[in-house]
């Protein structure tokens, strides 16, 4: 594992112990992840369960099985459009920026 692959795992598990701080986090899996057909993001407690059941598990699988590509993809812009506001959000948006600087 790179040395890239091993902070962008770091940064995840950053990212999850600080929506469990910010209460983001959930037990039960939300029924549209297993029936997902181009689900709409509406608000900020959709955002966060993306994260948690989307992006997360795609990014640990990916820095322990697959190749980083060099296409970009910014999750920040998303997530600044759900959580700008809010300034409890304020470490979980600086988590977010890492990762998107090191995918």
């Amino acid at each position: 594992m790179t040395e890239t692959e091993n902070n962008i795992g770091s940064k995840i598990n950053e990212l999850e112990l600080e929506m469990k701080a910010t209460g983001l986090w959930q037990k039960e899996v939300p029924d549209w992840v297993n029936d997902f057909e181009e689900k709409v993001l509406y608000n900020g407690k959709d955002f966060a369960q993306w994260l948690q059941f989307v992006f997360m598990p795609n990014h640990i699988s990916r820095a322990t099985h697959l190749p980083f590509t060099k296409e970009k993809k910014m999750i920040v812009p998303a997530a600044v459009k759900f959580f700008a506001d809010d300034m409890q959000k304020g470490k979980l948006l600086q988590i977010l920026i890492e990762i998107d600087s090191l995918l």
